[in-house]
């Protein structure tokens, strides 16, 4: 039986959903099929060094290719010299950029190209443009966009060019990478899980649509009334000096901490009581996958496919973006009744378990590899 050589490129700024995915990719793909590569396109930033660093420890084989400015023919070139070189059948790619060097590398080759629309955040009038470009042009030129939220996938399926080209597949967990964050250790947590504290915790980018202000504003209305809770805000991003300068005018410093990128993601869950996702935008979020996995119960707002697994009040609690008032409420809930909120954990993880396993989005993506393959 023949083995495609299947090459993932991503522009990486760190651990986060794109990366998951790829990681899981590489980790159950059928060795039988498919021999995944990975080709990271690395910035003088050093922040593609993580995914480089993680890919190789799990044993993928892994090409950087150095990327200079925003057109850079000869990473345009290097590109196409590996995909020539290693005989890759399909490419697929995981954010504008690596969608739009793809499309110049695989020019006339003969080579199918798929990509991932994970749903990018649209925070500065370039990405918009970028994104409109990557959705209304490139895209085209592709033979198959995945998209890992239903609202994506109607989004994209409504453009008449791109009807019959999108296929949706949701985000699965692999509990077995949940650690896969990066190398190294974590220094320790300024707040810890114990009797009569409640600790509430952001993870993610910080980005202005992930609604940390929302949170911050949220959890002042608490704090006041309930001497016990804290904050912790885990990642990285633009938006970092403000919510930092936000804690301290809010007057949270002492109770709500800043803790960088987590590398281990694991032992953070088991510090925390419970994970708020406060966005105004999102596709279907990892990191809910892997608190809900754990057992956290968890605060979300009503977009995107977070419903599909947030049933309020059952598998936890879904707000309004942008209510503050609510989410205090609902965080006021979590700290006074904790028996409700490991009930609702509970219901969360079997359903996470049942139906956005690693296996089936897996399968899904063998699936259309094989479609355009075979």
């Amino acid at each position: 039986m023949k083995r495609h050589r299947i090459l993932h490129i991503r522009d990486s700024s760190g651990i986060f959903g794109s990366e998951r995915v790829i990681m899981t990719l590489g980790k159950n793909l059928n060795p039988d099929l498919f021999d995944l590569s990975l080709l990271c396109m690395r910035r003088n930033d050093g922040r593609s060094e993580p995914l480089i660093g993680l890919a190789r420890s799990m044993g993928v084989e892994v090409e950087p290719v150095d990327v200079k400015g925003r057109i850079d023919l000869k990473a345009v070139v290097r590109i196409r010299q590996f995909i020539q070189s290693h005989n890759v059948s399909l490419i697929h790619t995981h954010d504008f950029k690596s969608d739009f060097y793809g499309l110049l590398a695989t020019w006339k080759l003969g080579v199918r190209r798929v990509a991932t629309a994970h749903g990018s955040t649209r925070d500065s009038l370039l990405k918009k443009l970028y994104l409109y470009a990557d959705e209304n042009a490139v895209y085209r030129l592709y033979d198959k966009i995945i998209a890992v939220s239903e609202g994506i996938h109607t989004e994209l399926s409504g453009k008449s060019e791109m009807r019959g080209r999108v296929e949706l597949i949701q985000n699965g967990l692999d509990a077995g990478l949940l650690n896969a964050h990066g190398n190294g250790s974590d220094p320790p947590l300024p707040v810890s899980k114990s009797p009569g504290k409640t600790i509430f915790a952001v993870v993610g980018r910080l980005f202005p649509d992930k609604g940390h202000k929302v949170f911050l504003h949220a959890f002042a209305g608490l704090a006041s009334e309930a001497p016990g809770s804290f904050g912790i805000i885990a990642g990285d991003g633009p938006e970092k000096e403000s919510i930092l300068r936000a804690v301290h005018t809010l007057g949270i410093r002492g109770k709500m901490f800043y803790c960088g990128v987590r590398k281990n993601i694991k032992d953070l869950y088991r510090n925390i009581d419970c994970l708020v996702i406060p966005s105004f935008t999102e596709g279907l979020p990892y990191v809910m996958l892997e608190a809900m996995s754990c057992g956290i119960p968890v605060i979300a707002t009503s977009v995107g496919d977070i419903p599909l697994l947030i049933q309020d009040n059952i598998t936890g609690y879904l707000i309004p973006p942008g209510d503050v008032g609510a989410l205090t409420l609902r965080m006021r809930d979590i700290a006074s009744r904790p028996e409700h909120a490991r009930a609702m954990a509970d219901e969360g993880r079997n359903l996470v378990n049942r139906k956005f396993s690693a296996g089936l989005m897996v399968k899904k993506t063998e699936a259309l590899y094989l479609s355009l393959l075979s």
